[in-house]
């Protein structure tokens, strides 16, 4: 009689079924204990991953703001409101002290009394050259007759400047200003502080695309689109305290990122030295 050898058979249907019976239930046991530690790290990653997006954010916007022209910081709607989900600035690109007085000739010094186009700056500004589309300004206050949005006297108007080192004698910590036309500033800086300023810099919360969005635009136009600094935005606010003679303003930002039911909450202060 022939049999076939015990190494060669095969499994029966019942075998087979008790097998995949039997893989099923240790699958899921195992999947029981799995399931939590695999959905907290995917939490985890996720909060991670807002948490660096809105630092991301918020370290930007704090950049700016700390170059931003004194007193120019206004938010929409009022900063005070609590509710404000736009924040504007004028970017400031360099700094230098105006000569106000001797020594020096009369030309070097910044005259308040009739319009000037030329005068003399101490420290540099880099590079020289000229710059159409930049302006000047001088004790910006942020309020009526002194407000650089709406181009009072304080700023200069759109035209040139050219900036040179002063060669006569070789100075290289002073420079000319040239203006293509004349300029009277209506107030003097207590401490001769003149500003190099090019655009105004804006950062609006889109609910509606859910992004944090930055615009540059001319200074006294209104805010655009802009480009998005980061998404899932659920909500924003900005205030901005602008401080007195003895202390500096400043600027709270809130931003609130959430994603896929993952929130996270960053609120960054930043101080502002408004003295013009």
């Amino acid at each position: 009689m022939h049999t076939t050898p015990h190494f060669l058979r095969g499994f029966t249907l019942v075998e087979l079924i008790m097998v995949i019976v039997i893989t099923g239930i240790i699958a899921a046991v195992v999947g029981v204990f799995i399931r939590s530690p695999v959905e907290g790290y995917m939490d985890l990653s996720r909060r991670a991953e807002l948490v660096d997006a809105a630092e991301s954010a918020l370290r930007l916007m704090a950049r700016d703001i700390r170059r931003a022209l004194p007193n120019s910081i206004r938010c929409t709607p009022d900063c005070d409101s609590g509710t404000a989900t736009a924040i504007e600035m004028i970017n400031t690109v360099q700094g230098a002290r105006y000569r106000s007085a001797p020594p020096g000739t009369p030309a070097k010094v910044l005259s308040f009394t009739t319009a000037d186009a030329s005068f003399n700056v101490l420290g540099q500004f880099l590079p020289t050259g000229t710059f159409a589309g930049n302006h000047l300004v001088i004790y910006n206050l942020g309020a009526t007759g002194a407000d650089a949005y709406n181009f009072d006297p304080v700023i200069t108007p759109a035209g040139s400047i050219t900036i040179t080192d002063d060669i006569t004698p070789p100075n290289t910590d002073e420079q000319t200003i040239t203006l293509a036309a004349g300029h009277r500033f209506a107030f003097q800086s207590p401490r001769q502080r003149i500003f190099l300023v090019d655009t105004a810099i804006g950062y609006a919360c889109n609910y509606g695309t859910g992004s944090l969005l930055r615009d540059t635009h001319a200074i006294g136009a209104a805010m655009g689109g802009g480009d998005p600094v980061t998404r899932h935005i659920s909500n924003c606010s900005f205030t901005y305290s602008a401080g007195t003679a003895t202390r500096s303003g400043l600027v709270t930002l809130a931003l609130t990122l959430t994603d896929s039911g993952e929130s996270v909450r960053l609120l960054h202060q930043v101080h502002v030295d408004n003295a013009p």
